[in-house]
């Protein structure tokens, strides 16, 4: 039995808190029965609501009532959903709220923290829907699990906010090597979703996404991005280190941000084309904007894959 310090308990009664208001958001419009998926099972009316489809509105009861409903219908399998998410050294960066050397990052303006708090919404948001979810480490330390494969239900849910509230960024992610091991623990189609800052070279871990693809791997890329980092929103010359290690680098940011910035587009343009090439769902995930954000467009894409599959 594992004995949790006052800490990490404090830690999962935020996540929690966070992930139920940003799903309560989320729902706001959307229905809240089980994923839509191909017409197979009638289950109920809903109010129609703007973005529903057109489609699905039953103009029989609306020429009886003057009521706008729409036909709802239960998905015909549940899809397993992996959540990978990056804790290596490089997510403990950023220019709001790095958070100390070694501690768990604060859930607030740090990249790291962010990345709990947007992985503890997407495990929150599919338990709700009735999809098994699961967790997949890639780097961190002192989390108790670092695999939690898919499964549905309270208890499992609590075991993933507990591991995303003990975890503290560390080590290196090696996306490579981890997403070839996620890919063959994959038995049926699943959705993948991986959280990272993806800081390694895309040739690292390319081949392993289009293992991913290969192997029916639904897969939704949510790339996080700490907007001042990128921007190299820093006030002076300074000395820049990775916490995965090598040589500390001088550079004047004032000097170089236009140019930096040009080089980071082409990069988020190189990974958006990547994910593309085998079918994914490229997601920026800025940690100046809301958690909703990314939830919302990863619901969306999945309810459109669903009706094409």
């Amino acid at each position: 039995m594992i004995t949790w310090d006052p800490e990490v308990l404090a830690r999962i009664r935020r996540l929690a808190l966070v992930a139920r208001h940003e799903v309560e958001g989320v729902l706001v419009g959307l229905h809240r029965s089980r994923s839509l998926g191909p017409a197979v099972d009638f289950v109920d009316y809903k109010e129609y609501c703007p973005g529903d489809p057109l489609r699905d509105v039953d103009w029989r009861v609306a020429a009886r009532s003057d009521r706008l409903v729409v036909r709802r219908y239960r998905a015909e399998s549940v899809l397993p959903c992996w959540l990978a998410l990056d804790a290596s050294g490089d997510m403990s960066t950023g220019v709001s709220s790095p958070g100390p050397e070694g501690e768990r990052p604060p859930l607030d303006g740090s990249k790291m923290g962010y990345s709990l708090c947007l992985t503890a919404t997407l495990a929150w948001y599919l338990s709700l829907q009735g999809e098994p979810v699961g967790l997949f480490l890639m780097g961190g330390e002192g989390a108790p699990w670092r695999v939690l494969p898919p499964r549905s239900g309270r208890r499992h849910l609590s075991r993933i906010l507990a591991t995303l509230a003990s975890v503290k960024a560390g080590g290196r992610a090696e996306l490579g090597s981890s997403l070839s091991s996620l890919a063959s623990r994959l038995r049926r189609r699943s959705m993948v979703a991986l959280v990272s800052d993806l800081m390694e070279e895309p040739d690292s871990w390319a081949p392993a996404l289009e293992r991913l693809g290969r192997q029916r791997g639904d897969l939704r890329v949510l790339h996080v991005l700490d907007t001042g980092e990128l921007d190299l929103s820093f006030p002076r010359v300074a000395r820049f280190v990775s916490p995965e290690g090598g040589p500390a680098v001088p550079l004047d940011p004032a000097a170089l941000r236009e140019d930096f910035r040009d080089v980071v587009r082409a990069w988020r343009a190189e990974l958006q084309q990547l994910v593309r090439s085998w079918r994914g769902l490229y997601l920026p995930a800025p940690t100046d904007a809301p958690l909703a954000a990314p939830l919302l467009r990863l619901v969306s894409a999945r309810h459109l894959s669903a009706r094409a599959g």
